[in-house]
């Protein structure tokens, strides 16, 4: 037999394992780490098969067993063949993903000494001897409503049945979606088996981790970059010897070798942070839906907001699903308010602030109820611009404007971090005529702490939450009483269970109902339901009050009756007049130079060879993308549309093999792509 090794380090644009001899004394598995030379330089490799005949005549010998450990099995292979695949990427990069944490920053070409080798992963080969009966936490005084028990009859039948099969649980905020979770998988570790929970951020779901460390802490570990290397290596250990059944996490948790894994759920699926930002850039939902068929498990994907894909699976039967229409002990939604802001303009009122849930926010002080206030934007104001010839502020490297925070007195960039001085006279015209425009959570702050100087405020955005722990730390703050006011961006839109909540205002409803992105209305009605479901979770009613300049819009009306089904139906009459997912599959290729005719050209010319190998139809573009440039780059984009992602992506290949381009361009391919920016 001969060794199928891939290279850690592969030569640029060679993406294939090579074969290898086996010495008599080396005793390799799938997953073994080892040392192959490669031309005139040594290198680290992993065995990912073996074959009897090896490719090519002259084979030369592996040189050495690096570890005695086992980094990866043959369903580790399989999973990274499919992601490779489906998205385009390096094998090896695939392969990264079902590896120990660190994997690649301890990986050093030079001979080791035998007696200094040490087991860095475990086995990730079955148990043999006898596993733990141990006590499974069921909840104390679990009663569940008639809707849990159908959603848990489902998963449970599934369960007995091995069935690989996606079950949606679609539930309203506040219907019981995280016990029906917990009881799921209790019942996975009475039958001997594992599970992932998955999450889209961790700090977004903190009631979320709190109860599963309650109810699984001697069986349960967390997977997640905000962990230090060294806590991600000790619960990959925990995975790998089966101390650990249950691993949540973000989307990377997906890969932990959870030894017989019997149930994958996704909370919030609809979420974009489940997608790669990186290569491979996959889709964590696809993922998971190749894992269930491949160990023959079920799939639970939960939201009250299910993304249009994953709701018209389920309207076609490609899914099975399962309704929560009710919050638990039958409490009401919160009634919404929608504030025609147009409306306030005309009685002279400029505040970010309306009439309306300003009287809504001193009643709830009055009554020393908490108010959630939401806007999705940074800063004080969002943009500088010059009233006398237009000019509006821009970074440098980025083709975004600035924006102002004022107690920095900076501009800053919120694509690459790039910070200025406010200027005093416009830098195209010299005029000193600049006006700040828009508004952001710290003025918001400010106009709630003017106007209520008693109020207490916690801000929660992307600036105040750098520092480890500071999400967790305000979040414990408010619900523990200690503020009257959060004011956040989508921080604030999901995860915060706090009793004494009454009020949800939404500050600017349109924010990303004007982005150049399909998926624009679908975003916004998730984030207002999101976020209009913090209101009345418990004893307390409760009320929500969305301010827009466009109250007419479907998304804006359906999110005020809490009205999925009417939102979806209206989103997937304009999806499929467009052709856009779920009604096809799409790529985005995204081509960059820091010299823009370079990328034009480069992305014309493969526009070009895409058309001769694909119908013209199916390809959009080339064009510039909305943000034009980033980080120095110009950005053009291409999009391919069809009805078979495998068909496409073979003709991907094959038109990019037939261009020719220069170095200083950067490619991207995104399948399923979740930012059209």
């Amino acid at each position: 037999m001969y060794a199928e090794v891939i290279l850690a380090n592969p030569v640029k644009g060679i993406d294939k394992p090579f074969h290898y001899a086996i010495p008599k004394d080396l005793q390799l598995e799938v997953g073994s780490q080892v040392l192959v030379s490669f031309g005139r330089r040594k290198d680290i490799g992993y065995v990912i098969g073996f074959v009897e005949k090896p490719e090519v005549k002259k084979v030369k010998p592996i040189l050495e067993l690096l570890n005695p450990a086992r980094f990866f099995d043959e369903d580790s292979v399989a999973l990274a063949r499919f992601v490779a695949d489906r998205y385009l990427s390096f094998f090896i990069r695939a392969l990264r993903l079902t590896m120990p944490p660190g994997t690649k920053s301890r990986e050093k070409v030079k001979r080791r000494k035998k007696k200094d080798q040490r087991p860095e992963t475990g086995d990730q080969r079955p148990e043999t001897g006898d596993q733990r009966p141990e006590e499974i936490k069921i909840g104390k005084h679990f009663k569940p409503t008639i809707y849990q028990q159908e959603a848990l009859d489902l998963i449970f039948s599934a369960l007995k049945n091995k069935k690989a099969q996606t079950i949606l649980l679609h539930g309203v905020t506040g219907s019981g979606k995280t016990e029906v979770y917990l009881q799921a998988v209790a019942e996975v570790l009475k039958q001997g088996e594992g599970a992932i929970i998955l999450v889209p951020e961790i700090i977004l779901t903190p009631q979320l981790v709190e109860r599963f460390t309650e109810r699984f802490s001697d069986s349960m570990v967390l997977l997640h970059s905000g962990e230090t290397m060294k806590n991600r290596q000790i619960a990959w250990e925990k995975v790998v010897s089966g101390e650990a059944r249950v691993v949540l996490g973000t989307r990377t948790a997906l890969f932990a070798p959870v030894k017989n894994l019997g149930l994958i759920v996704m909370d919030e699926e609809y979420e974009n942070t489940y997608k790669a930002d990186q290569s491979p850039r996959y889709s964590a939902k696809t993922v998971a839906e190749f894992i269930s068929r491949q160990k023959n498990i079920p799939l639970v994907l939960g939201s009250a907001t299910p993304s249009l894909e994953s709701f018209y699976q389920a309207q076609n039967g490609d899914y099975a699903a399962v309704e929560l229409p009710k919050r638990i002990d039958d409490r009401p939604l919160p009634p919404v308010k929608v504030v025609d802001m147009r409306e306030e303009i005309k009685t002279r009122n400029f505040s970010v602030l309306s009439r309306f849930l300003r009287s809504a926010i001193q009643g709830a002080l009055s009554r020393k109820e908490q108010i959630i206030l939401f806007m999705n934007r940074l800063g004080y104001f969002t943009f500088v611009m010059c009233r006398d010839c237009g000019k509006i502020v821009e970074c440098p490297r980025c083709s975004v404007s600035l924006s102002y925070y004022k107690n920095q007195e900076k501009l800053v960039c919120n694509r690459c971090g790039f910070q200025a001085k406010a200027p005093l006279v416009c830098p195209n015209c010299q005029s000193a005529n600049i006006k700040f425009f828009g508004s952001g959570t710290s003025r918001i702050e400010k106009e709630v702490s003017d106007i209520f100087p008693k109020a207490r405020i916690l801000r929660v955005d992307s600036q105040t939450v750098k520092r480890s722990g500071a999400h967790n730390a305000i979040y414990g703050a408010f619900k523990e009483g200690k503020a009257d006011v959060l004011i956040g961006t989508q921080l604030v839109t999901k995860g915060l269970d706090v009793a004494n909540v009454t009020l949800v205002g939404v500050v600017a409803a349109d924010t990303s109902l004007n982005l150049p992105d399909f998926r624009a209305a679908e975003r916004t009605f998730q984030q207002l339901t999101q976020v209009a479901g913090r209101a009345g979770r418990h004893r307390l009613p409760g009320k929500v009050i969305i301010q827009t300049y466009m109250p007419e819009h479907y998304a804006i009306i359906a999110a005020a009756k809490h009205d999925y089904f009417s939102f979806y139906q209206e989103e997937e009459k304009n999806r499929k007049e467009a052709d856009f997912p779920p009604f096809c599959q799409l790529v985005r290729i995204v081509l960059s130079s820091e010299i823009e005719k370079e990328a034009e050209e480069a992305a014309k010319s493969l526009s070009q060879n895409l058309c001769e190998v694909m119908k013209k139809e199916q390809v959009l573009g080339p064009a510039k993308a909305p943000i034009a440039r980033l980080r120095g780059r110009f950005r053009y984009h291409i999009l391919v549309k069809s009805q078979n992602i495998d068909e496409a992506n073979q003709s991907i290949k094959k038109a990019f093999q037939n261009t020719s381009l220069k170095d200083t361009v950067n490619v991207i391919f995104d399948v399923d792509p979740q930012n059209m920016m």
